[in-house]
């Protein structure tokens, strides 16, 4: 019993092997709106003041290297571009794909219940069955009935009248 189990996890675990999929992208918001800000705030590194040969001087140096081993840095940021890119990420964007879907559902709307009824009346609208006319059955049915039949034929195989038992 133990040994059948252990089997089964290993046929499940090469079948899992074989399915990996691939990560699923990272869609979030805040990445795609920093990577198209990015260009638009720019960092310099300050140049560090020369150092000076007087007591004062060895003391402002030594304040320098302070500094200069803190990274300081200047921030220049494009605010006008940074407006724009905002406003159009969170304003103007999601109101122009609301407005296209509003427009496309009210068209789509009365599309979609004409194309159902169509579907609908296809599938009720039968034909006889076999050689009893009083036996109808829908065009959707018969489709199913002829979809099954070809996949359970292709692996099973059939008896023929002959080689039953009586």
């Amino acid at each position: 019993m133990v040994r059948a189990t252990e089997e089964s996890e290993h046929r499940l675990q090469r079948i899992a092997d074989r399915r990996r999929i691939p990560p699923v992208p990272d869609l979030r918001f805040e990445y795609s709106y920093v990577r198209s800000v990015a260009p638009h705030v720019h960092i310099e590194r300050a140049a560090s003041p020369p150092p000076s040969t007087s007591d004062k001087g060895k003391e402002k140096a030594a304040e320098g290297l302070v500094l200069e081993s803190r990274g300081l840095e200047i921030v220049r940021v494009d605010w006008g571009r940074i407006l724009w890119i905002t406003t159009r990420d969170q304003v103007v964007s999601p109101l122009l794909q609301g407005a296209l879907w509003g427009v496309a559902s009210h068209f789509m709307s009365p599309l979609g219940a004409v194309l159902g009824a169509h579907i609908r009346a296809w599938w009720a609208r039968g034909a006889a069955r076999g050689k009893d006319a009083a036996e109808i059955e829908g065009n959707g049915v018969q489709w199913l009935r002829n979809w099954m039949g070809s996949i359970l034929s292709a692996s099973v195989p059939t008896v023929s009248s002959s080689s039953r038992l009586h």
